[in-house]
């Protein structure tokens, strides 16, 4: 059996998130520290999705050179969503370390849940494949 690159992605998702924890604690954390732990947790696993999103999109856009050549307009695509997610990431980062959990918890989601419908949808057609014929 052939282990899925979507997998690998989640596993790496899983690994961030570990990590965005263990440096909390250290370094404040992603939000204000009087936020409290549950805003810290949900900001920690909303910027793992979101950095897995980035990581997915990277990976498909090299997947896409390297088997299609150079495709404009999908790299021009890949690379504005990238943009896209790293920006809501950073900038709901600096707002819940600025004291404006909420926004930051915010924007953090907005990128999050559009990436989670995509992987839960590409998770499916990999394990459940269309038949073409």
């Amino acid at each position: 059996m052939q282990i899925s690159p979507l997998l690998l992605i989640f596993a790496a998702a899983i690994a961030t998130f570990v990590l965005l924890q263990a440096l909390g604690g250290r370094q404040g954390g992603l939000t204000a520290p009087d936020a409290g732990k549950p805003a810290q947790v949900v900001a920690a696993l909303l910027a793992s999705i979101n950095i897995a999103g980035v990581v997915g999109l990277a990976w498909f856009a090299a997947g896409m050179l390297t088997h299609d050549g150079v495709m404009v307009i999908e790299l021009s695509i890949c690379a504005g969503l990238i943009a896209i997610l790293v920006s809501l990431t950073a900038c709901g980062v600096l707002l819940g370390r600025r004291g404006m959990s909420g926004g930051g918890l915010a924007l953090l989601a907005a990128g999050a849940l559009p990436t989670l419908f995509v992987y839960a949808f590409l998770l499916y057609l990999d394990f459940n494949p269309i038949d073409w014929r």
